[in-house]
């Protein structure tokens, strides 16, 4: 007598049938690859990046806010006209910035899913060029402010002043660390590569 066989599907297949497919992908390959240490690393971008956000547009209006006071003498160089300029670039990559990556977290994709966009590459080699005068502009900015206090320019006394100051300092020290842990790690590859 020949057994009927009843086809059990697994619970397992029911889920890889219900989800759509990528077009292009093997059926059950879902739509996200972001996994979640990506997207909790995207979100921290978001988050660090709108407080940079906040501190440089209050640097912004710090600085306009002395242009605007012409008896303010004692900060009228060409250092305060350099952190001007340079915000009024970082602040728009800085939006742009956020707003892509608020993208790639609500799609579920990574930065480097973006590699092969010829817009995307050239974006992140603009904001590469940007960085190193951003590099400078957190030097002028920290020699900056610390001349304006050391001659006691009243004019220049502003919280957004001090927040600026603080948030430069924090910068640097990010940076001083990064570049001590890449002179420390050239020993360490070298000895390594002898072995």
């Amino acid at each position: 007598m020949p057994r009927k066989s009843k086809s059990k599907s697994s619970p397992k297949s029911k889920s890889l049938k219900s989800l759509s497919p990528v077009p292009g992908s093997p059926v059950g390959v879902p739509l996200t690859t972001q996994s979640s240490n990506q997207s909790g690393t995207i979100l921290f971008s978001i988050v660090i990046w709108i407080i940079a956000l906040i501190i440089n547009v209050y640097a912004l209006v710090w600085i306009m806010k002395l242009e605007a006071i012409p008896e303010c003498k004692c900060s009228d160089n060409w250092m305060r006209l350099y952190i001007k300029y340079f915000l009024h670039v970082y602040i728009p990559i800085l939006i742009i910035s956020i707003i892509l990556y608020v993208y790639l977290y609500l799609s579920g994709l990574a930065p480097n899913d973006l590699n092969n966009n010829g817009v995307f590459v050239a974006y992140r080699m603009f904001v590469g060029i940007v960085g190193l005068f951003g590099f400078a502009n957190m030097i002028i900015a920290i020699v900056f402010i610390n001349k304006l206090k050391e001659i006691n320019c009243e004019c220049s006394e502003d919280v957004k002043r001090e927040i600026y100051f603080i948030y430069n300092i924090v910068l640097a020290s990010f940076m001083a660390i990064i570049i001590l842990l890449g002179l420390m790690a050239v020993p360490i590859a070298i000895l390594s590569m002898r072995k």
